[in-house]
């Protein structure tokens, strides 16, 4: 048997209940979207007990974001059939919200860690640091391509990616092409991504050298590293990655641009030329 609530409350004393604003109740009456169970002989409205239920299932709908057309659309003929197609539909919508803060987050995360690189930087100086293997995605690029080609091909592929303007992204050269000089041929562009399609960048020992300034002057970069690994008896165990960091988002200027360079490299074998 139902039973039945002879209480009624007052606008106020119904929005306490609810523990909202009275205002809400105010508004949702003036669309008609939840009506008082009527109104006393003072003028004043009134709600019941058993209109608690009807109100939170209306909140319960709000939370997933359901638009008040939405709301009353589905409140004028409640279903399940109704019900089931609402939240399918803001399922969908849901994942692609979480989808969009998922990339928020990813960009926060890398701008932490790039800006917290930088402070340890020593510009022009070569570092040789142990790192872990690590995922990345490459994509093959023909070097011989006009610059602005180049960038359409590297935007168009951290765009399949799903990858922000602050990605750990740029350049593969292969080791025999940057030492002979031939930069005119094929190389890949690379992001550093735990990626369907990514391959392990084997762990070791890496030389490491930031350049400040213009890509036009990151020659100069290279030879510094070059003659640090002869003097110091280190080859070259791999492919050169030229990685972009914090260009125009982070300064105006060209000059003040960040390009971190690394390469895979062991100690030589003294019997044997360096590099």
């Amino acid at each position: 048997m139902k039973k039945t609530f002879g209480k009624t409350f007052s606008t106020g004393e119904f929005a306490k209940l609810l523990e909202i604003n009275k205002d809400t109740l105010l508004y949702y009456d003036k669309i008609g979207l939840f009506k008082p169970a009527g109104t006393l002989d003072n003028g004043y409205r009134y709600y019941t007990f058993e209109q608690f239920d009807q109100f939170l299932a209306i909140q319960s709908l709000r939370t997933v974001n359901l638009s008040i057309k939405q709301l009353k659309t589905y409140f004028d003929e409640p279903n399940i059939q109704a019900l089931q197609q609402l939240a399918i539909e803001q399922q969908e919508n849901v994942a692609r919200e979480i989808q969009k803060l998922q990339d928020i987050q990813f960009f926060l995360e890398r701008t932490v860690a790039l800006t917290k690189e930088m402070k340890d930087v020593l510009l022009g100086k070569v570092m040789i640091k142990e790192l872990l293997a690590e995922p990345v995605v490459y994509e093959k690029i023909d070097l011989s391509l006009s610059l602005e080609d180049l960038f359409e091909q590297s935007t168009s592929f951290l765009k399949k990616l799903g990858i922000r303007s602050t990605a750990a992204y740029g350049m593969v050269y292969a080791k025999e092409d940057f030492l002979n000089k031939e930069f005119g041929g094929g190389g890949y562009l690379f992001c550093r991504l735990n990626h369907p399609l990514a391959k392990m960048k084997p762990a070791g020992h890496y030389a490491i050298i930031y350049h400040q300034g213009s890509y036009e002057e990151i020659s100069q970069s290279y030879d510094t590293l070059l003659d640090y690994l002869k003097q110091e008896q280190w080859i070259l165990d791999g492919d050169i990655y030229e990685e972009y960091l914090l260009h125009s988002i982070a300064s105006k200027e060209e000059e003040d641009y960040l390009t971190k360079i690394s390469v895979k490299v062991k100690k030589c074998d003294e019997r044997k030329t360096p590099l």
